[in-house]
């Protein structure tokens, strides 16, 4: 994979992180959350352990971005949404 693909897949899965996370909080939070200060809301743990193997947590900028790679064979990466990635279960 180029560099341009993996900086497209990148973005997607911050915009696609922000989009997840405006569906958990409330209005008044939703319009403060965007690409630029979404760490914050997000826990600093990125891995957990279990069954003796390493994984990435669920809902992670690299995790989005794992689902990404599966669809992207299928569609465009402007064409992915949310229900894409809730699609794979």
């Amino acid at each position: 994979m180029n560099r341009r693909k993996s900086k497209q897949i990148k973005n997607k899965s911050h915009q696609l992180v922000v989009d997840w996370l405006q569906t958990m909080l409330v209005e008044e939070e939703q319009k403060k959350v965007n690409v630029n200060n979404f760490h914050k809301y997000l826990p600093e743990q990125t891995h957990i352990f279990v069954n003796k193997k390493l994984m990435v947590s669920s809902y992670t900028p690299r995790w989005f971005q794992k689902r990404i790679k599966k669809i992207i064979h299928k569609k465009d990466i402007k064409d992915i949404t949310w229900s894409d990635i809730e699609s794979l279960g």
